[in-house]
C-alpha cells in the first residue's frame, strides 16, 4: 500500500487489522484517523446532498471565485476541480510556498533529480529550512542519508555529507555533519556570501567568513549534491536568488534541489497552477481578500490564517477532517480521503507518478458512508 501521509508517498505500507506496518508516525496517524465531519449549511447539519446543492449555488452566483488547497486529493480530483474553475471563471491557489520552486523545476530553470537518485549518487546534502526528522521521518533512512546507493554503499558513515542550513538548530541538524544558523531576515546575505566564497572570494558579512569559504569547498567537491528546499528556504528567499545560487553551483559541481513539502499532491496542482500562469488555463481573478467565494479542498485556511473567518466571502469546505475553517464556513462538505479509503494517483514530491489504491474500505459504505471530493467536484460541474 501507499501512504499519503506526506509528499514521500511510501509504497511499502502494510495495514492488517487495524495495524499499520511500516509507516512513520505521521502516516500511521494518517492512515487511522477516523475523525469524520458532518455536512454542514451555516453550521446547522444537513443531508450532504443538500450541502452540495447549496455549495453549487454559492459557485454559480460568485463573481470572483477563488480555489485553495488541493495539495491532499488525488489527482483525477484536482483534474475535476480545474474544469469546474474553468467552467465558472475561478482561480486556483494550491496555497504553499513550494509552488514558484516546483514552477522552476517543471520549467527546468533549476536542475532537479529523483529520490532514487538521491539514494543512489549524492555525496552532500543540504536540508535547507527543512527539519525531515520532524516532517517527513523516512526520508532520511529510505533516501536522504542512511541507506547505501547504488554508488554510495558506504551510506553516512564514509560516501555522505549532509549540512543543515536553518534559522535554528533542528532535530535533523544534530545528525548533520555542518550547521549553519541563519539570521532571520538576512537569508539572502548568506546567499551572497556563499557565493561569492564559491569564486574564492572573502565575503565581506556578519556571518563567519571562515565558515563560509569551508562550506563553499564543501560543495565545490560534490560529486552529486542535493538541496532539500524547506518552507524555511522557499518562504523567506526570493525565486531569483535561489535560481542564481543553483546556477553557481553548477558551475563548480553537479547540484540539484529538491522541494520538502508535507502536501502528498502538491507537486500535481503545483504543475496544473504553473500551466494556468502560462496561459493554458484560466487565469485567476482575484486575489484571496477580492474573493467573494472561497472552496477550500483539502486545506485549512484558518490554520495558516487566522482572521479568514473575517474575510467577507462565502467559504466551502470539503475535507476528510474537522479542521478550523469548517467551524466558520457556509457550507461544509465530508469526503473520504485520497489513499486511504479512494483510490487513485498522486505526483511523489520528485515528479514521480504513483498509483494509491484504497487501504481500507471504512468509510465507503453503510451509515457512515463519506464520497469521494472526486464525485463532489463532478457533481458540482454538473450543478453550476
Amino acid at each position: 500500500m501507499t501512504c499519503t501521509g506526506c509528499a514521500l508517498l511510501c509504497e511499502d505500507i502494510d495495514v492488517r487489522d487495524g495495524e499499520v506496518r511500516h509507516a512513520c508516525r505521521i502516516g500511521t496517524a494518517h492512515i487511522l484517523n477516523r475523525q469524520q465531519i458532518d455536512p454542514m449549511v451555516d453550521q446547522e447539519v444537513v443531508d450532504i446532498d443538500d450541502a452540495i446543492r447549496h455549495a453549487a449555488a454559492l459557485l454559480a452566483d460568485a463573481e470572483r471565485p477563488m480555489f485553495l488547497g488541493f495539495g491532499n486529493s488525488i489527482t483525477e480530483t484536482q483534474a475535476a476541480g480545474v474544469r469546474l474553475a474553468e467552467k465558472i471563471g475561478a482561480g486556483i491557489d494550491p496555497c504553499s510556498v513550494h509552488t514558484s520552486l516546483i514552477d522552476d523545476i517543471v520549467h527546468s530553470r533549476v536542475r532537479t533529480c529523483t529520490l532514487p537518485e538521491v539514494r543512489d549518487q549524492a555525496d552532500v546534502i543540504l536540508f535547507w529550512g527543512a527539519d525531515p526528522m520532524n516532517t517527513h521521518p523516512r526520508l532520511m533512512s529510505g533516501y536522504a542519508y542512511y541507506p547505501r546507493g547504488k554508488n554510495r554503499q558506504h551510506g553516512w558513515e564514509e560516501d555522505r555529507t549532509a549540512i543543515a542550513i536553518d534559522v535554528r538548530r533542528s532535530h535533523t541538524a544534530s545528525i548533520c555533519k555542518s550547521v549553519h544558523e541563519i539570521i532571520p531576515g538576512r537569508d539572502v546575505e548568506f546567499i551572497d556570501a556563499l557565493m561569492l566564497a564559491l569564486r574564492n572570494k572573502v565575503p565581506k558579512t556578519v556571518y563567519d567568513s571562515k565558515r563560509v569559504l569551508k562550506l563553499a569547498g564543501t560543495l565545490k567537491k560534490a560529486e552529486f549534491g542535493v538541496i532539500f528546499a524547506g518552507s524555511g528556504l522557499v518562504g523567506s528567499v526570493p525565486r531569483d536568488a535561489i535560481i542564481r545560487l543553483m546556477d553557481e553551483l553548477n558551475e563548480f559541481s553537479d547540484f540539484r534541489i529538491l522541494p520538502l513539502f508535507s502536501q502528498y499532491n502538491l507537486r500535481s496542482i503545483a504543475t496544473a497552477a504553473a500551466c494556468e500562469h502560462s496561459g493554458g488555463c484560466t487565469p485567476t481573478p482575484a486575489s484571496l481578500h477580492d474573493a467573494d467565494c472561497l472552496l477550500c479542498v483539502g486545506f485549512d485556511l484558518a490554520s495558516s490564517l487566522p482572521q479568514a473567518c473575517d474575510i467577507d466571502a462565502s467559504i466551502i469546505v470539503i475535507d476528510p477532517s474537522e479542521t478550523l475553517t469548517a467551524g466558520c464556513a457556509d457550507v461544509v462538505i465530508p469526503c473520504a480521503a485520497g489513499g486511504v479509503d479512494l483510490a487513485g494517483t498522486a505526483v511523489r514530491m520528485d515528479g514521480t507518478k504513483i498509483d494509491l489504491p484504497s487501504i481500507t474500505k471504512t468509510g465507503q459504505t453503510g451509515a457512515g458512508a463519506r464520497i469521494s471530493d472526486l464525485s463532489i467536484m463532478n457533481r458540482l460541474l454538473e450543478a453550476v
